[in-house]
């Protein structure tokens, strides 16, 4: 993706919050031009994001993507190769557009992203010829858009052919329009990752799988999600999808922390505080470190230590990879 970032400072810029519903928007008067603090361009994208994450970790990163034969592709391919990453594997879409976004970040930060996806949204099975070549430690499936929301299952089949740790944040729009597809790839997922947002739009399906599940019921006073108006258990929840072939459950909870099942025991990961400059890219570096660190056999509770600080980095900058940090520098951070 080519990233367009805006930060508008707050005065310049209403923001309305629902407390009820809670939902928070941003209001632009029509017709009126906001001064920006800065208008900057980036390469970004989930692929990308997590791409560059694995490379500062020490490991060999070769991206399946797919690209327009526009402009974009030249900036796309060299931002690559400047951080290490391998572009034998990308792919060219004839005659369409690279995907690209604006974001407008203000107030928290939190960007509001007006997106087109482009060939983003192309990818067909003859591609995935591309993955089939190659040896792999780990396969990382970034949140997929459009048609190529389909091929997560196909994905999931040559992770493990080859044997590879397969890790997956499947985003809010693979989870609630291509619901079958993402349990179909569960099957075979060392590591899935969402938000308590898409864990909550997940659990629908899941108890329609199994009427055993008693959903309705909480008790006690650990972490909980909220759908169809009810509170429900973070831990049963994490049961219940564990149970559909995810060896490990990972749930955010925003400044709240984050939490990972591990088919034995749930175990927080509390923020590492820091001053907010963007969100973007923040679940994609937590998610690859933490699957970089389960692979390496760091344990549950190192690994998400060293995801959160490089989150906690990664958000200290406006763009989605400045601050990804090497495998040194996160270890001296986390004190390991």
């Amino acid at each position: 993706m080519i990233d367009i970032i805006t930060v508008v400072n707050a005065d310049s810029i209403e923001q309305i919050s629902l407390s009820n519903a809670h939902q928070q928007f941003l209001l632009v008067e029509p017709g009126r031009k906001v001064e920006a603090d800065s208008i900057t361009r980036h390469i970004g994208g989930g692929a990308l994001n997590s791409g560059i994450c694995f490379s500062r970790l020490g490991c060999e990163v070769s991206p399946v993507v797919k690209i327009g034969d526009d402009v974009a592709r030249d900036h796309v391919i060299h931002h690559c190769k400047i951080n290490n990453l391998v572009t034998d594997r990308f792919l060219t879409d004839e005659g369409g557009t690279t995907g690209s976004a604006v974001m407008i970040a203000s107030h928290e930060k939190n960007a509001a992203i007006f997106t087109q996806r482009g060939a983003n949204t192309k990818l067909d099975d003859p591609d995935l010829d591309a993955i089939g070549d190659v040896e792999a430690d780990i396969v990382h499936a970034a949140p997929l858009s459009g048609d190529s929301a389909k091929m997560l299952p196909r994905i999931s089949e040559l992770a493990a052919e080859k044997g590879a740790f397969f890790s997956s944040n499947p985003g809010i729009r693979q989870i609630t329009t291509r619901t079958s597809s993402v349990l179909a790839a569960a099957r075979n997922m060392s590591l899935i990752a969402m938000n308590d947002v898409e864990a909550a739009a997940l659990i629908p399906c899941l108890s329609a799988l199994d009427d055993t599940l008693e959903w309705g019921k909480s008790t006690g006073d650990g972490p909980k999600l909220k759908s169809q108006g009810v509170q429900i258990e973070l831990l049963r929840f994490c049961e219940a999808l564990h149970a559909h072939g995810p060896r490990n459950v990972l749930v955010t909870f925003g400044s709240d922390g984050a939490w990972l099942y591990d088919g034995d025991q749930l175990h927080h990961q509390e923020i590492v505080p820091v001053k907010v400059a963007g969100t973007a890219g923040a679940g994609d570096s937590f998610v690859s470190t933490l699957a970089w660190g389960l692979k390496c056999e760091l344990g549950a509770k190192n690994a998400l230590l060293l995801a959160a600080h490089n989150a906690s980095s990664v958000v200290s900058f406006v763009n989605t990879t400045d601050g990804l940090l090497d495998r040194k520098e996160l270890e001296k951070r986390s004190g390991l």
